[in-house]
């Protein structure tokens, strides 16, 4: 659950800066300096050196609006962004918890500051996720959908993406009933346009075709499969008409860190063994961003999808150029 969720939040936005409309006092231009400034090294990955400019604008803009000024909260929220960057997950918990609380206090919030705070659901319910509060978060990403409808749109790349994450919370508590019409939907959003599968909704393709099959839906997967890939001679579509993606076959060999799968209590209660095989698509950076497990014993799945997500692979180069790469990754379990 830590890998898919952190994969989550990782698709929020990056740190961003509001204007002022109303005049600034010496002290305020300084913190705007210094908020620039912090972008500024975000967008460099400068992680350690953005960390003390994004705590002091927090401490100049506390001493100059108050604690619960909307644009305290922005400052918060960058602090968070730069800690998760630092792999540091109380701190930036801490960060996300403190902006969204002022965002709350200062309802009925602008159109922007509304986006915002929608965001600020999604981060805030990962880490709720993350300590065992599904039900928490399931209604934070309930209302982070809500909003997303309301500000940009019910058929908005926003609200896609929002349907998305709140799908991966019920796929990864294991609610494929639930997860399954937020996908569909979420496909339909990103497809309505081209009719086509792209890079953007790619993603969302693997998934509700993942959570079909666990769901047992064979009429629906090939219904999908032939709306988008017709006609596929190959009931698994991962390796079909996909541009700028290499099949790779079976990967494992090729991984630079391959962990093995905790075995479930439950699986090892009912002596479940066997190899799963676990289809896996690696972005450019080398990091496994879609896992599915389309074979083996269901009891052992979920842990090898887990296990996959945390995998970490070279980059692969096609004319000198990273490309994504997708594949299998075989486990094998002896009780």
């Amino acid at each position: 659950m830590k890998v898919l969720m952190s994969f989550i939040l990782i698709s929020l936005g990056i740190v961003s800066v509001s204007a002022q409309t109303s005049p600034l006092s010496p002290a305020l231009q300084e913190a705007q300096k210094i908020s620039a400034e912090v972008i500024k090294l975000f967008q460099q990955k400068k992680y350690d050196e953005a960390l003390p400019l994004a705590q002091k604008a927090i401490s100049i803009r506390e001493k100059e609006l108050g604690k619960s000024h909307i644009s305290v909260a922005q400052a918060w929220r960058n602090l968070a962004y730069i800690q998760f960057q630092r792999e540091k997950r109380n701190e930036a918990e801490n960060a996300f918890e403190k902006a969204f609380e002022i965002y709350e206090k200062n309802q009925p919030l602008s159109p922007n500051d509304e986006k915002i705070f929608a965001e600020l659901l999604e981060a805030v319910a990962v880490y709720e996720a993350l300590n065992g509060d599904i039900t928490g978060a399931e209604k934070k990403f309930l209302r982070s959908v809500e909003l997303r409808e309301k500000v940009s749109g019910k058929d908005s790349p926003d609200t896609a993406n929002s349907l998305l994450k709140l799908a991966q919370l019920y796929q990864i508590s294991g609610n494929y009933d639930k997860a399954a019409p937020l996908l569909l939907r979420a496909l339909d959003i990103k497809t309505k346009k081209s009719g086509k599968i792209d890079d953007e909704s790619r993603e969302v393709y693997d998934a509700a075709y993942c959570t079909l099959s666990k769901l047992n839906r064979e009429d629906e997967q090939k219904q999908l499969r032939e709306r988008f890939y017709p006609p596929v001679p190959d009931a698994n579509p991962a390796g079909n008409n996909r541009a700028k993606i290499i099949n790779g076959g079976v990967i494992n060999g090729k991984a630079i860190y391959l962990p093995k799968p905790a075995y479930p209590v439950e699986a090892r209660e009912k002596r479940a063994s066997g190899a799963v095989s676990v289809q896996v698509l690696i972005n450019e950076d080398g990091k496994v961003v879609f896992a599915c497990a389309v074979s083996g014993a269901k009891e052992l799945q979920q842990a090898s999808e887990a296990a996959a997500y945390q995998s970490k692979f070279s980059p692969t180069l096609l004319k000198g150029q990273p490309v994504k790469v997708s594949g299998i990754i075989t486990y094998n379990f002896v009780p």
